[in-house]
């Protein structure tokens, strides 16, 4: 009777690879048995073992139960271990083509898979396989015959019996002839984008370190105030302090400056557009495509400019001052049909390294300088002349727009010239739709700013960079923190994330000719947009005012629904609607949100957010563009409109859950009253808190939980808890403990900002809040010991695993508070800051006692209460940042109670750690944009 090699079998996990063969086996073939299986798993393909893979001596690999996926599995994991000369050890050809591509394999279907499998196409062959569901044997032929480019794999983890399974569930519908053309169109797309991203990821290594940055920092700054103190010396003689306090540069000197500044971006992103082209395609491709770029950019500087640029102090920093020096050196070295020698190629190598470096410089020292524009030494504008920049539109003649001007809605900077723009470059345009962009764009529109952040982006993985309009400066990223979510970037993640989505109801559009087109449609499907998680509730009265307008006005309505359309309201008004407080009062239903959008143009005049009241509705917040006052009369009739909106009483009220009143016996007072808590009131609570669990919010909150569990398993050996497993985990541990995991998770690389997100998910605490409103079961939420009844109704299966998030909730952050000076805190807070975590963080500082706040930054004077950075913030605002921290902080383990007696004694404090290179304004620019 056949056996396997090791009779304890149940000494084993499921799934695991055994060797089965006769009874009587030699132990000579036993061994050898033993050798070939090892061989066949031991670089992890234990699925291989499935295929039944003869290992001499009569006997075949296998595997225990329990284990993942199908035969087809098992087979392609064995060929790629046996390849074309070991496949016969897999057993008859027939069946083991039967089980990668069913009925259709045919013989046509096998010489094509025997040539993939000979040329190791691995990733041809799986894709076939999964696909051999969904189309016939002539079109797997073609699937079978795909190469990638050389390098690229589109298939390089994942089950074929997943991909198939998804593929069905996305392109069922779909004719069998689209059905190849989409599969093709995903398979380029997937390489295309490996492609671009092994491009982007190779920009960076041609490049000068980024640790000199600084070093060519301090080079160009002082090389602008060298211009500045000989203004200064020329206007005063010899200055003194006091002299110096007193002088006021000349009028012109603001648009001096800028234009400087101006030059250098155009120089700056003239070097970074050739530096691209150079590393994707070569010398003699980015001398023809750029030659006209950097003549352009050439004549940006006078002979004398780059002379005093190219003039090294004694102990500076080697290259020059300014990015058009190496310009002009392009320019002279690569003339139209010079031939380029490997001396050349050098020349050429060593000054376009520095364009990354450059570009990161001047994209700081323009944006230093405009944020500066409101302070009086930087606001010396000319009365007489307006700013004007005749090499900007040289540039545009050769360089053309790397966006479309039209949709630039970024405010233009305002000089003291009663010509200089007042309208955005987009409403400018609009006005004239015939007229020439580049003879219409001011220097004062800042496209030039965001060309050069765009060329920056792919130096740092990222095609182009975010955008953000804010006053003074738009608010641009060229390296934007890394999404939750990775991008599909192989053929079985692209299709899983096509297929969650028609999982939740998105239909496919019927035809499509790629599957970008097809990926576009299901994401348009409105089923998505009423089945996403993040969807606010709007009451029936008020939902019904969709696009209607404000009477007396040409303002028409548009309902905020989800955090994507307020990220996008955000981008536009320049500011904080975006950030995750007003979408977690909204998702709560505690406010409803709306944009008021002009008929005619179809832009965002104003914000509004309408909170509920007895009888009808109240604005609780009425803002224009950078929260700026609406005009009084349009305030007005917004005002009467909102007052007429009225709450409908239904004549038969009735509770979404019925929850009756507690009934209290006399001489029993003391006891707690969740012993007699009424049957309805329990079922109410378990169907409440079934949704909360079931909500994508919780799920997410799970897997980071799980993350975070891991640290929970032996050195070397991660624990692997299922989500809800690893909540109940970390729920058992004690305070210590989680701040040793917290400690560990962060050194591991896990984000502080996602297990923040997390730990707002408070699943048992939702429920309770919709369902209690006179607050009779507070004490299951506020983390205080329960009584004996309430202890048992927490250990119901329904409720245990909400009130286990709500308690590892509160542990996380505790644990948070105890490493808030700590160095892994402050990596991960400064890789993704968000204001309320940065808010949370500094009062908790603040509130500490004095003899604890030794490494930490005061922010603000004792008694002031004005924060500084961009944007200002007010401490004691009640709609502001820093109050709607509290609760945060509190959760920190700070006495909040003390805040206001803390600012008053020593003023806002920050750990140090927290404060890198920029200090607290990067900080806060940094964290205000993520959270938009």
């Amino acid at each position: 009777m056949p056996r396997p090699i090791d009779d304890r079998v149940g000494a084993h996990p499921p799934g695991s690879a055994v060797a089965v063969g006769p009874a009587d086996a030699e132990p000579a073939v036993l061994q050898e048995a033993s050798r070939q299986l090892t061989l066949l798993v031991i670089d992890g393909t234990e699925a291989a073992a499935g295929a039944g893979v003869d290992l001499g001596g009569g006997f075949t690999s296998a595997r225990l139960a329990g284990a993942h996926g199908d035969r087809r599995d098992a087979v392609l994991a064995a060929l790629r271990v046996l390849g074309v000369n070991g496949a016969h050890r897999l057993g008859d050809r027939t069946g083991s083509l039967v089980a990668l591509f069913g009925p259709s394999a045919t013989k046509r279907v096998g010489a094509a898979a025997n040539t993939a499998i000979a040329e190791q196409r691995w990733a041809a062959l799986q894709l076939a396989s999964a696909a051999s569901d969904l189309l016939g044997p002539e079109q797997l032929e073609r699937l079978l015959a795909l190469r990638a480019p050389d390098g690229i794999d589109p298939f390089p983890r994942g089950a074929a019996s997943t991909l198939s399974g998804h593929l069905s569930r996305v392109l069922e519908s779909c004719q069998r002839p689209r059905r190849l053309a989409l599969i093709i169109s995903l398979w380029d797309h997937v390489c295309a984008r490996l492609v671009e991203r092994r491009r982007l990821d190779r920009l960076p290594s041609g490049q000068t370190r980024a640790d000199r940055i600084g070093k060519l920092r301090d080079r160009h700054r002082d090389h602008f105030d060298e211009l500045i103190l000989r203004q200064l010396t020329h206007a005063v003689g010899r200055p003194t302090l006091a002299a110096a306090a007193r002088w006021l540069p000349p009028p012109w000197w603001t648009a001096r400056e800028l234009s400087d500044l101006l030059h250098d971006a155009i120089a700056a992103t003239a070097l970074l557009r050739f530096a691209r082209t150079f590393s994707d395609d070569g010398l003699a491709a980015a001398a023809a495509k750029h030659h006209s770029e950097l003549v352009a950019a050439d004549a940006c500087l006078t002979d004398n400019e780059r002379t005093a640029a190219a003039r090294r102090p004694e102990g500076a920093y080697s290259h020059p001052a300014r990015p058009g020096c190496y310009v002009h050196q392009l320019v002279q070295r690569l003339p139209p049909e010079h031939e380029i020698t490997p001396r050349t190629e050098i020349h050429v190598r060593e000054r376009v390294g520095m364009a990354r470096n450059y570009g990161v410089v001047v994209f700081d020292a323009v944006t230093r300088f405009v944020s500066y524009l409101d302070q009086p030494l930087h606001n010396c504008w000319d009365t007489c002349k307006p700013w004007q920049a005749a090499e900007l539109r040289q540039w545009r003649a050769a360089a053309g727009f790397s966006r479309a001007p039209g949709s630039w809605e970024q405010p233009p900077l305002s000089d003291a010239h009663a010509d200089s723009p007042t309208q955005t470059l987009a409403q400018r345009l609009a006005a004239v739709p015939a007229a020439d962009p580049a003879s219409v764009e001011a220097p004062h529109d800042l496209l030039w700013l965001a060309d050069l952040a765009d060329a920056l982006a792919p130096f740092y993985g990222n095609e182009s960079a975010t955008a953000g309009h804010a006053r003074p400066a738009p608010d641009l990223d060229y390296d934007p923190p890394a999404p939750d979510r990775p991008l599909a970037d192989s053929v079985p993640l692209a299709v899983a994330e096509v297929a969650q989505l028609v999982a939740f109801g998105a239909t496919p559009p019927p035809r499509c000719g790629s599957w970008s087109e097809l990926v576009a449609g299901v994401n348009a499907d409105a089923v998505i947009a009423e089945a996403s998680v993040g969807a606010f509730p709007i009451p029936p009265e008020v939902s019904a005012v969709d696009t209607q307008v404000v009477p007396g006005t040409a303002l028409s309505v548009e309902l905020g629904r989800d955090p994507r359309q307020l990220a996008e309201w955000s981008g536009y008004m320049g500011n904080c609607i975006g950030e995750s407080w007003y979408a977690d009062q909204a998702r709560r239903g505690h406010c409803v949100l709306m944009a008021l959008r002009d008929k005619a143009s179809g832009r965002i005049v104003a914000n509004l957010d309408i909170r509920r009241r007895t009888g009808g509705w109240l604005i609780h917040e009425l803002r224009a563009r950078f929260n700026d006052n609406l005009a009084p009369a349009l305030e007005k009739h917004v005002k009467q409109w909102v007052n007429g909106l009225t709450t409908p009483v239904p004549s038969a009220p009735e509770p979404l859950l019925p929850v009756p009143p507690v009934r209290s016996r006399s001489g029993s007072s003391r006891r707690s009253a969740a012993g007699r808590l009424p049957a309805d009131l329990i079922v109410a609570l378990v169907s409440a808190v079934e949704r909360e669990l079931a909500s994508a919010p919780a799920v997410s909150a799970q897997r980071t939980y799980a993350a975070l569990a891991r640290g929970l398993g032996r050195p070397g050996q991660p624990a692997d808890f299922d989500p809800d497993a690893a909540v109940i985990a970390l729920k058992r541990v004690g305070p210590t403990k989680h701040v040793e995991l917290l400690h560990a998770a962060m050194d591991a690389g896990l984000d502080l900002l996602v297990l923040w997100q997390a730990t707002r998910v408070r699943p048992l605490a939702a429920a309770v809040g919709r369902l209690d409103p006179e607050d009779r079961l507070a004490t299951l939420t506020n983390g205080s010991a329960l009584p004996r009844t309430l202890r048992a109704l927490v250990r119901r299966p329904e409720i245990a695993p909400a009130y286990a998030m709500d308690a590892v909730a509160r542990a996380v952050r505790a644990a948070t508070g105890e490493l808030a000076g700590s160095e892994a805190l402050a990596r991960s807070v400064a890789r993704s800051p968000s204001p309320e975590l940065v808010c949370a963080l500094a009062i908790a500082t603040t509130c500490a006692p004095r003899s604890t706040t030794d490494n930490v930054v005061q922010l603000t004077a004792a008694r002031k209460i004005m924060v500084p950075g961009f944007p200002a913030t007010n401490l004691f605002d009640e709609h502001g940042p820093w109050q709607h921290a509290l609760t945060a902080a509190a959760d920190l383990g700070a006495p909040v109670q003390l805040f206001a007696e803390r600012i008053a004694e020593h003023g806002l404090l920050i750990p140090a750690a927290l404060l890198g290179n920029g200090g607290w304004p990067a900080l806060w620019r940094r964290a205000h944009r993520a959270g938009r």
